[in-house]
């Protein structure tokens, strides 16, 4: 059995403003194996790394961030709504995160959201860059758009996909594969445990969000799931690490 890596929900986002590169780099010092990121285009279309349509909520800035170009935007503090030790922080572009990123033993999950009339927009400009930094085999594109993911997935196979979805789906091994992705990204109270371990035997790869609580983090790790997409990666590599100590000791 593969061990569960651990990815950062919008980075280290239960201690740093969510969506930013210090919440990036204290995910990366928490030895999680990866972040999960929210990726949208601005007014003059760069892939810019924000979760709301919005700015009110994270910036200091306000109206739709597709209403912005990249230097409105970057002139906004994406982290003194959440203490002023954060102020200095901007939004990120997504080239910005590849660029440090792509020197690190680090996954980066691109959740794509933005406008469904954008979608082929979208892909045209995040594949080529995907590209560019050759990060094929370290960059996982999910998204509730998931004719967007079949899109991603017939101009760029050679990148994973991984559908998002709130609902218990029927019969999602099927859906997943007809959407001819390999991740199934899933609300952690969608699925039971039997459901979950049926889903890992037909090869999925099962990654519950958002999963803070111990036990429910304990429990996907044992199930065998593939990842955990959390909002404090140290507590839930702490987690990790004993279990796997747990099994050693008692093997031996």
């Amino acid at each position: 059995m593969n061990q569960t890596q651990i990815f950062a929900h919008r980075g280290f986002s239960s201690s740093y403003p969510e969506n930013t590169m210090a919440a990036f780099k204290a995910a990366y010092e928490a030895k999680a194996d990866g972040i999960e990121l929210d990726v949208q285009l601005s007014k003059d279309d760069v892939p810019v790394v924000i979760h709301d349509h919005t700015l009110e909520r994270t910036t200091t800035g306000t109206g739709y961030v597709q209403h912005h170009t990249v230097q409105q935007l970057k002139q906004v503090s994406a982290g003194s709504w959440y203490s002023e030790t954060f102020q200095k922080e901007e939004i990120p572009t997504l080239e910005e995160v590849f660029i440090w990123a792509r020197g690190l033993p680090l996954i980066v999950n691109v959740e794509l959201k933005g406008s469904i009339q954008h979608r082929h927009k979208t892909a045209s400009i995040i594949l080529p860059l995907i590209e560019k930094y050759e990060l094929e085999e370290k960059v996982i594109l999910s998204s509730f758009d998931h004719q967007l993911m079949a899109l991603c997935n017939q101009q760029a196979p050679m990148v994973e996909t991984a559908i998002i979805a709130f609902a218990a789906l029927y019969d999602p091994a099927a859906y997943v594969r007809q959407v001819q992705a390999l991740g199934y990204h899933f609300y952690f109270k969608s699925l039971l445990d039997d459901e979950i371990e049926q889903l890992i035997k037909k090869g999925l790869r099962l990654r519950p969000f958002t999963v803070n609580d111990e036990e429910e983090i304990r429990r996907f790790i044992q199930l065998g799931c593939d990842g955990i997409i959390t909002d404090n990666p140290k507590k839930a590599v702490d987690i990790r690490n004993d279990n796997q100590y747990d099994r050693v000791r008692n093997f031996s």
